[in-house]
């Protein structure tokens, strides 16, 4: 790790990030997206007591279950109907 390197990482600053990590990643799941020989993990039926989140590009921004945020550039554009009135 970088911080590491340079004599940055010192117990506050850890603390820091883990707490960053706990509130911002449901799990770690995204870490197997950069390790090719976890790739096809998430279809495997032998991994699927796992409960591993799809991980093709088309499920990156969908939310896990439906009380979730969406940020809107990842939502679909509103249809006709629920578009706002212009004023």
């Amino acid at each position: 790790m970088t911080l590491e390197l340079y004599g940055l990482l010192d117990s506050g600053v850890s603390e820091a990030l883990s707490s960053f990590s706990d509130g911002v990643y449901e799990d770690l799941d995204h870490e197997w997206l950069d390790d090719d020989s976890k790739d096809g993990i998430d279809e495997d039926p032998a991994m699927a007591s796992l409960g591993i989140a799809p991980m093709d590009i088309k499920s990156w921004f969908v939310p896990f279950n439906d009380g979730r945020y969406v940020h809107p550039y990842a939502s679909e554009a509103p249809t006709k109907d629920q578009a706002p009135d212009a004023a």
